[in-house]
């Protein structure tokens, strides 16, 4: 979903958008599907299953936030996990991890072309939740494969999928 609105880089990283931040791809601002509850919920428990090692300082999360892939792409995963951390502004390193959650209005060729940029990007983890079929995916830098589980061995990390979107009905407001 590009809009035609060509922008040099230095004015995107300064300015500030009233609706959805766009990503940015050589001057042309790509508008980001505007998500549903559950894809904020998923996000917060995320960080929350991950808290010990949060407060730990192996691992810092962050939840949209801009990503410099290269000069002229920029890019703000719905979740990114770096080991310890991040000191730039704008990080440039790839993250272990970053996970996108699914929202109503993408199209899986974009969805799977933006999994395809974080692994030749360097993402070790590059992860996919769909939040309507309950599902986790890995990209493996070809196709994606269903999960039980985001995992991440090196640092004891195991987030189940059922134990997720369990979380994520509890939470849901009641009707």
């Amino acid at each position: 979903m590009a809009t035609q609105a060509l922008m040099p880089v230095e004015e995107y990283l300064q300015k500030h958008f009233e609706d959805r931040e766009p990503e940015y791809r050589d001057g042309i601002l790509e508008e980001r599907a505007m998500p549903k509850f559950i894809h904020g919920q998923i996000q917060i428990l995320i960080g929350v299953f991950l808290s010990v090692q949060i407060l730990a300082g192996r691992l810092a999360v962050v939840s949209e936030t801009r990503m410099r892939l290269r000069e002229g792409r920029y890019v703000l995963p719905d979740v990114a996990i770096f080991e310890g951390p991040e000191n730039e502004k704008v990080p440039s390193r790839p993250p272990l991890a970053v996970i996108e959650i699914l929202s109503e209005g993408e199209s899986m060729p974009e969805v799977l072309a933006k999994l395809a940029e974080y692994h030749a990007w360097g993402v070790k983890h590059v992860w996919l939740i769909d939040p309507d079929k309950r599902r986790c995916q890995v990209f493996d830098g070809v196709s994606l494969n269903s999960s039980p589980a985001l995992s991440l061995a090196e640092h004891g990390v195991c987030i189940l999928a059922t134990e997720l979107f369990d979380a994520s009905d509890r939470l849901a407001p009641k009707r």
